[in-house]
Order: structure tokens, then sequence, then C-alpha cells
């Protein structure tokens, strides 16, 4: 069993942006990634850097998790603060695993720099512990990764080689719920009721896009669009409901609204198990929708 320390490399306290809305949400796709590897027999910690004061933070958690990898998930703003994470976890002596939509479209961006072993492209779960196993078998470099896909890394002069994607997992049902409990979720519902007087958490209810717009960043989902099952969303809505009494929830797909039949299908299962909950989405909604919506309490 190898000991992954997943991290989320957001310091509110260091960026006046994200400070300002003080609206902060949870590193949700990071949950994913924790409670699959935990499934699957590795053992996983989370460092969520969203309200600790500075990096050195990080340092500690890492001096008190003893991790066998570190496992970074990069956007572009976070870009340089996942570099310096990584480059602690370097001098600790601890294998940098670095993912993410940053990641996904520039890996030899981040293979650049000397304290990134390995980077996941595009769907990580199945991925990342399939490199935890290599980690637990003494078998974690190069030779191996050149037989895995979905991960980039330096062949033996240095330069970048990036496999192709791994399949995307077709059955979202399948997967665990997200590890919530690896964080501290009251600390954002919180920060979410002082600062705009309700509480809102992130849910996902489908992976991919099938458009290819120029002008979005390339999902780390691919362009494969699968859905959960309704009741499965549905269950999850319930269970976020009763547990943490929240207000709204945001639906954070890549694209919203593609299927209609879905949609109704969702929306009976939310008023069934008395899980509906007022939401907001990233795509506008089409006016027909409203009406059904309103009816089953969603809106």
């Amino acid at each position: 069993m190898a000991k992954l320390l997943l991290c989320h490399p957001v310091f509110l306290s260091l960026s006046p942006e994200e400070q300002a809305s003080e609206s902060p949400y949870f590193p949700l796709g990071l949950l994913y990634l924790a409670s699959y590897v935990r499934e699957n027999g590795h053992e996983v910690a989370v460092f969520d850097g969203t309200f600790e004061t500075d990096e050195t933070a990080f340092e500690r958690r890492l001096a008190v998790e003893q991790p066998d990898a570190v496992g970074i998930a990069a956007l572009l703003p976070n870009r340089d603060m996942a570099l310096k994470l990584a480059g602690m976890a370097c001098d600790a002596g601890v294998p940098v695993i670095f993912g993410g939509p940053d990641a996904t479209k520039y890996p030899w961006r981040y293979l650049a720099f000397p304290q990134v072993d390995v980077v996941v492209h595009h769907e990580g779960e199945l991925t990342i512990k399939r490199l935890l196993d290599l980690l637990d078998t003494g078998q974690f470099n190069r030779e191996s990764f050149q037989h895995e896909l979905g991960v980039a890394y330096r062949d033996e002069c240095g330069n970048p080689v990036v496999n192709p994607p791994r399949p995307n997992i077709e059955d979202l049902d399948a997967l665990p719920m997200p590890a919530r409990d690896l964080i501290d979720m009251d600390r954002y519902l919180d920060t979410w009721r002082e600062t705009n007087g309700y509480s809102s958490l992130t849910l996902s209810t489908a992976r991919g896009c099938p458009y290819g717009c120029e002008w979005c960043q390339d999902a780390v989902y691919g362009t494969s669009y699968r859905q959960r099952s309704p009741e499965s969303v549905a269950r999850e809505m319930k269970m976020l409901k009763e547990t943490y009494q929240i207000d709204r929830l945001r639906i954070v797909d890549d694209v919203d609204g593609i299927d209609r039949e879905w949609f109704d299908s969702w929306a009976e299962a939310a008023e069934q198990m008395d899980a509906a909950i007022p939401f907001e989405a990233l795509e506008e909604l089409e006016r027909q929708d409203l009406p059904l919506l309103d009816v089953r309490s969603c809106l």
C-alpha cells in the first residue's frame, strides 16, 4: 500500500482576487481522486491550502504525513505556487505527480522543471492508481512509465514524452463519492454563510464535452460526454442536503443541459427522494426547462 498526499495549491491569503470573492469552492476533482485511491487499496491525505496562511503549512503537513508521493493539481493561475510546493516535496525526497487542466494541456512545460517526476493528463483516477501500484512494487521509473497510458515523463535524455490518454471511465456511477471527509468542510460552509448569507457546495453530474470551441481550454475529461444516472445524482444531493444543511448547489460540469430526457428524470428523482436544492450551473438553461425545475423545487 502506497501513501499519497494530494495538494490543492490555492491560498486565499496570497491571492487578492480570490480573497476578494470570499466564495471559495473546495477542490472537487481532487476529492474524486482521493476517494478512488482510497477505495482501491492505497492510503491518501489531502492538503488544502485554501485557508492556510502561507506555503510553510505544506512543509509541516509533508513532515507529518511522510507520503510515498505527492500529487498536485495545477491550474494556470496557481502554476507558480504549485511548482514551489513541488520543490518542497522534491527537497524532502518525495516523488511528485502533477495533474489538472493546465498540466493536461501543457505537460511538457511542467516536465521542464526537475521537481516534477511525472504528469497525469486527462482523466486521472485510473492513471494515478496505476502510478501508486508502481510505487508500491518499486517500479516507479521511466521504464514503467513508457507502458502507461495517460502519463507524460522525461526520457533518458531529459526530453518530454507524452503517452496517449487512457480511455475514459464510462460508468460514472461506479466511482465513489468525493472524499469530502478529508478536508475542512465546515470552514467552507461557514465562509459562505458569513459572506453571502447562504451556503453552497459543488456537484458533478457528467464529464466531458462533445463540442470543440477554439476558445475553450482542452477538457480534462475529453470530448466523450458521459452522465451519471439521475438517481445517483439525486442520492448525492440528498446526502449533501442532510449532512451539510446546504442552501444551494453549483453544478460544475463542462457543459450542462444537453440531454433533456436525462434532465427530466433527474428532476423527478430529486423530487421523489426529497433531495431538491436550488442550484446554479455554468450553462444557461433553455426557457422551457424552468417551469419543470420550479415544480420540482430545484429553482
